[in-house]
C-alpha cells in the first residue's frame, strides 16, 4: 500500500493478528471455516434436540411467554459435542488474546431463527445488557458459530460497528445508517465485544432455519448466567481446560476456612 506521511503503522504478520485488529477497532471479526460439514449437520441435529427437550420441560406456550421460544440454553449441559465447542481450542485462542489467561464461560445459547418468524432477538443489545459504560481493555467477548448460513434472506445478525466504544445507545437513526448485516457462511465464527451492539435480522426464507450458537467469555469479576458447576454437578470438573470455562475454579467460598483452603490449596499448587 502506497503511503507517505506516516511514521507508525501496525504490522500484521499472521491472519491471527488481523482479525484481533479488526476485533480491537471495529469491535467484530468474522473467521470462516471454524468447522466442517460433518460438524455442522452433527451440531444442527443436537441443537434441535436440545431444545425440543427444553420445550418438552418448560412447556411452548410457557417460554413464548417470558419470551424464551426457539432458544436453546447451556447446551453443553445436554450434549458432549456443545461442551467441546465451548473449549474448541483453536477459537479459545482468541480468547486468550482478549481476555488473558483466566476467563470463564458467561453463557452458551442456541439461536434458532425459524422461517418468517420474528426472533425476540430482534431488538437492538448488548449481551452484558443494561450498562452504559465503556472500559479500556475488554471485559467479555463473544465466539458466535454460524451453524446456517447467514445472509439478507435468512436473517443474518446485523452488527453496530464501533459501537463498543459508546458509553449509551446512539439514536435509531444513526443505528439504522450505520448497522452492517453480516453475510458469513456456515461454519464461520463471528467474535465481537459483548458491548457491540447487535440484534438479529428477520428470516424472509421460505423454509430455511438459520441457527447460531452464541458463546460469551467474560473475566470472573462477572458472575455467570447459569451457575454451570451447580448444573452440572461436577461434570468436566476433571479436565482442565473446561473446569476453568465452566467455573469450578470460581466458586465462591461458603465460610472463611473454605476461602483460606482454596488459597492454601492454590498456593500449594503453584510453588
Amino acid at each position: 500500500m502506497k503511503s507517505y506521511g506516516i511514521n507508525k503503522k501496525i504490522i500484521i504478520n499472521t491472519k491471527e493478528e488481523f482479525h484481533l485488529e479488526e476485533f480491537y477497532n471495529l469491535g467484530y471479526t468474522i473467521i470462516e471455516n471454524a468447522l466442517s460439514e460433518k460438524e455442522l449437520s452433527a451440531l444442527r441435529v443436537e441443537l434441535d434436540n436440545v431444545y425440543q427437550l427444553q420445550e418438552k420441560e418448560f412447556g411452548k406456550e410457557s417460554l413464548k411467554s417470558i419470551n424464551e421460544e426457539n432458544l436453546a440454553r447451556i447446551p453443553l449441559a445436554y450434549s458432549e459435542l456443545y461442551a467441546q465447542l465451548a473449549g474448541r481450542k483453536s477459537l479459545i485462542s482468541y480468547v486468550e488474546k482478549i481476555l488473558g489467561n483466566f476467563f470463564v464461560l458467561h453463557l452458551q445459547n442456541g439461536i434458532i431463527n425459524m422461517p418468517n418468524e420474528e426472533h425476540h432477538q430482534s431488538s437492538w443489545h448488548r449481551d452484558l445488557p443494561y450498562q452504559n459504560w465503556t472500559s479500556s481493555e475488554p471485559l467479555a467477548c463473544n465466539l458466535y458459530y454460524c451453524l446456517d448460513e447467514f445472509n439478507a434472506q435468512t436473517g443474518a445478525t446485523y452488527l453496530l460497528p464501533f459501537s463498543h466504544k459508546f458509553e449509551i445507545a446512539p439514536s435509531v437513526e444513526y443505528m439504522e445508517k450505520h448497522a452492517v448485516q453480516v453475510n458469513a457462511p456456515a461454519g464461520s465464527v463471528i467474535i465481537f465485544n459483548s458491548m457491540l451492539f447487535h440484534k438479529a435480522g428477520y428470516n424472509s426464507s421460505k423454509n430455511i432455519i438459520r441457527r447460531g450458537i452464541n458463546h460469551v467469555y467474560v473475566k470472573p469479576i462477572i458472575s455467570q448466567q447459569i451457575n454451570l458447576p451447580a448444573f452440572l454437578n461436577g461434570k468436566y470438573s476433571d479436565d482442565e481446560t473446561l473446569a476453568m470455562l465452566f467455573g469450578y475454579k470460581t466458586t465462591l467460598s461458603n465460610s472463611v476456612n473454605n476461602y483460606r483452603k482454596q488459597r492454601l490449596s492454590n498456593t500449594k499448587k503453584n510453588s
